[in-house]
């Protein structure tokens, strides 16, 4: 309300009505200096060439065999990363690209803005307060985002040394709370992948899937062969398409990103580009399930031959596995968190041995996959 005439406005209230200007003024352009800054990058990355080491000279290709390492699937995309490749298939895809990037900054840069308005308004002490509420609304987007984005937020899940307490109990939620897809696609999937009908193989499969993650869906089945039970994981649809998109819009961020650390804070030493890249291959391999299959049977070989007690890993039916089936047998268990701290102290000593033996004995350590 104005003053009136002839009455000094006293400082105190000057500078509160300043204050408070200024503050939405910071606000109001941290909103748009986010916007904008989306909208940068966006364009940049429109343009920017990917440049990374070449999957053939990584860890990954020596276990995978270099004959798989320019391999494609029927619609072109590479089975094995291959940035080269990769980049070729979406450049052919048209507006594609550029309709995921929009789909990400759209979910995004809200979420970016609100804690910008935060850290202005209130500091790091607003952030801490609200910390749980921005932790459940990131774990929300990072659903709607999908696979790839749910497979980092529960890489993250477990990293207490990165974040903070709330944040890690969001992002458990990511371990179990992937919603499964239609089981008419599941069962169509299976069948195409096993080149014969469901009841050729089993004689019996749950109705619903037992467990859902981010790449894939489990079924208990029985094998009409042997009258085993068996677990059926059958990754979910499209998710080579899926995964590849979004790593390749993840690289060229990742790239822009470094482009302005190194101008803007020199000191920091970082290599983003090299993290998601060693990231992406990794995961990338985990699309193939063939790999896991073959993992699983010499890590049961490995630890059979050196007798470790109270460990022990499940068989695989080679003959039914493909790229995006696999097969194994099924094992009763529970969590490690639905334990008895008794029995976790006991399954700390086996674990240990577990890890002992394949780092300094046998020289292969499994990670699932």
């Amino acid at each position: 309300m104005p003053m009136a005439m002839g009455v000094e406005e006293p400082d105190t209230v000057r500078r509160a009505a300043e204050g408070g200007f200024l503050e939405r003024r910071f606000a109001a352009n941290a909103a748009t200096a986010a916007i904008t800054a989306a909208q940068a990058v966006s364009e940049a990355v429109a343009m920017r060439e990917l440049e990374a080491p070449d999957v053939d000279k990584s860890f990954i290709a020596q276990d995978i065999g270099s004959e798989r390492v320019k391999t494609v699937d029927e619609e072109g995309l590479p089975l094995v990363y291959d940035k080269a490749l990769i980049e070729k298939y979406w450049k052919a895809q048209g507006s594609a690209l550029q309709q995921r990037w929009t789909e990400f900054l759209g979910l995004s840069v809200p979420f970016l803005t609100k804690m910008v308005g935060m850290l202005i308004t209130g500091g790091t002490g607003e952030l801490q307060k609200n910390e749980k509420n921005l932790a459940e609304d990131a774990r929300i987007i990072i659903e709607k985002l999908g696979p790839t984005y749910i497979k980092g937020g529960q890489m993250m899940s477990v990293r207490p040394d990165v974040l903070s307490q709330p944040v890690l109990e969001e992002l458990s939620k990511l371990q179990d709370a992937v919603k499964p897809f239609n089981s008419s696609v599941a069962i169509a999937q299976i069948e195409r992948e096993l080149g014969q009908p469901l009841g050729a193989v089993f004689t019996e499969i749950s109705e619903e899937p037992v467990a859902a993650a981010s790449l894939a869906q489990v079924y208990k089945a029985k094998l009409a062969a042997t009258g085993e039970w068996v677990a059926v994981k059958i990754q979910r649809p499209s998710v080579l398409s899926v995964v590849s998109k979004d790593l390749y819009v993840l690289r060229r961020a990742a790239e822009v990103y470094q482009g302005l650390m190194e101008r803007f804070a020199p000191r920091q030493r970082t290599n983003y580009v090299g993290l998601l890249n060693e990231w992406a291959i990794g995961f990338y391999t985990e699309l193939d399930f063939t790999n896991e299959a073959k993992n699983q049977m010499k890590m049961r070989e490995l630890l059979d031959k050196e007798d470790v007690s109270g460990v022990y890993v499940p068989q695989v039916y080679e003959d039914l596995c493909t790229r995006r089936l696999l097969v194994t047998e099924w094992i009763d268990g529970k969590k490690l968190s639905q334990c008895e701290p008794k029995e976790v102290r006991e399954l700390i000593e086996v674990g240990q041995e577990c890890f002992l033996t394949q780092l300094l004995k046998v020289g292969f350590f499994h990670a699932d996959p």
